[in-house]
This record gives structure tokens, C-alpha cells and sequence, in this order.
């Protein structure tokens, strides 16, 4: 930058930079549903051109509903809510979740607030930031497994194996899509934090095909804490 401010810390590390906004979560809450959709509608839109981050954290008592998938209500400037979907017309997706974006809100009526050239803030010490804790995009083919209430399902079990914080949850955006087997033919993809073994599992469900469907995509299972949630 010609102008403005950056903060490091003692790592020499950008922290705060008045042309890039951090990663903040707008809205946070619970879901719960009284069937496989759970719908969500935020306290106010966001207002980003680009849809959120939802971020979410599956109740381990329901430790085998799988999502598969993800739809965020609104468009570019007016988000409004999103929906999940389990795979199951019996499964009752329950959990934690939070919306964030690459800017920031006046959340405060004191401290530190940053605007940009075009008067947008780009930093308010009251808004809640996101501490990203780790990522990974290595999935590997565990088999085909007989899923609880599904059937055949192609399993995939990402690398990161630990188990989550009090505070903390994974990007559900990857998963919303479903993937592509080697004939060409759509089939929904469902994930899952499995608390029993500390790591994301994908399962494809579909009949056994030879050769094994192994074009999942590798999304990326990211994980982020927000403090005090």
C-alpha cells in the first residue's frame, strides 16, 4: 500500500491491514429441524457480494446424519439465510453454525474501527473474528460401506485426524455440490464430523460400480474456531 495502516505482531506477521479486510463472523447461532431440512435466515442480510462462509458444527448426538447439502438464500449484496440438507428423510440435522465474510460491521461503540478508501470498515474491534485452525484437501477411499439408513455408500476419510475444540467448526461450502462417477453419472455427496474418530468423512452414496467412483473432487475440509461460541 502507498497509504494507510498495517499492524504485525512480534512474528512479524500482518494482523490488521486497512486494505484487507479479515475474516469476521456476522451472524452466528443453532439449527435444528423437524425433518432433513434445517433453514436458517440470518438478523439481518448480509451485504457482500460474494455469498458467506457457513460454517457449521454437527451435534454429536446425531453423530450419523450426513449433509449433503447446501443452499444460501438472497443474492450479491442481500444474503439472507441458508438451508442444509441430511441425506435421510429421517435424519434431523441439529448443530452450531456461524456466517462469516472477508469484511467487517460496526459491532462497537468503542475501540479501534478502520475505513477504506470508499468508506467501507474494514476493521471493527468489536466485530467477531475467525481464527482459522487448520485445513486439508487429502481424502482417501476407505471401501464401499452399508451406511446406517442409506445403503452403499463409497467412504472417504480426510487426512486431519483431532478432535475439535469447544469453540470450533468446519467450512460447509465445499460439500454443497455432489460428485461425478467415472461414467459420467450425479450422485449426492453427504459429510460429517465423526466425533468417534476426530476427522470429516465423505460418503458417496451410490449402488458399487467397477472401477470404484474416485473422482470426489477433494474439497477442502477447513476448520475454524469463534471464540466464546
Amino acid at each position: 500500500m502507498s497509504f494507510g495502516i498495517t499492524i504485525s505482531n512480534d512474528n512479524n506477521f500482518v494482523q490488521i491491514d486497512s486494505d484487507t479486510p479479515r475474516l469476521c463472523a456476522i451472524h452466528n447461532g443453532n439449527y435444528s429441524a423437524g425433518s432433513n431440512v434445517s433453514v436458517v435466515t440470518f438478523p439481518s442480510p448480509i451485504t457482500t457480494p460474494e455469498p458467506p462462509c457457513i460454517f457449521i458444527r454437527n451435534d454429536p448426538s446425531r453423530n450419523d446424519d450426513l449433509y449433503d447439502a447446501l443452499t444460501i438464500s438472497g443474492g450479491p449484496g442481500n444474503w439472507t439465510g441458508f438451508q442444509i440438507r441430511a441425506n435421510n428423510v429421517n435424519m434431523r440435522p441439529t448443530g452450531k453454525w456461524f456466517a462469516a465474510v472477508f469484511a467487517s460491521v460496526a459491532q462497537s461503540s468503542y475501540g479501534l474501527r478502520i475505513w477504506d478508501g470508499g468508506g467501507g470498515i474494514v476493521y471493527d474491534s468489536g466485530a467477531a473474528p475467525v481464527v482459522v485452525t487448520k485445513s486439508n484437501s487429502s481424502w482417501t477411499f476407505m471401501g464401499v460401506v452399508q451406511f446406517p439408513t442409506l445403503g452403499s455408500a463409497y467412504y472417504y476419510a480426510n487426512a486431519l485426524v483431532a478432535p475439535l475444540a469447544t469453540d470450533e467448526y468446519f467450512m460447509i461450502n465445499p460439500f454443497a455440490r455432489g460428485a461425478v462417477n467415472v461414467t459420467g453419472a450425479y450422485h449426492r455427496r453427504g459429510v460429517r464430523f465423526n466425533y468417534s474418530t476426530n476427522r470429516l468423512e465423505m460418503y458417496i452414496v451410490a449402488f458399487p460400480q467397477n472401477p470404484p467412483q474416485n473422482d470426489q473432487g477433494n474439497p477442502a475440509a477447513l476448520y475454524a474456531r469463534l471464540p466464546g461460541s
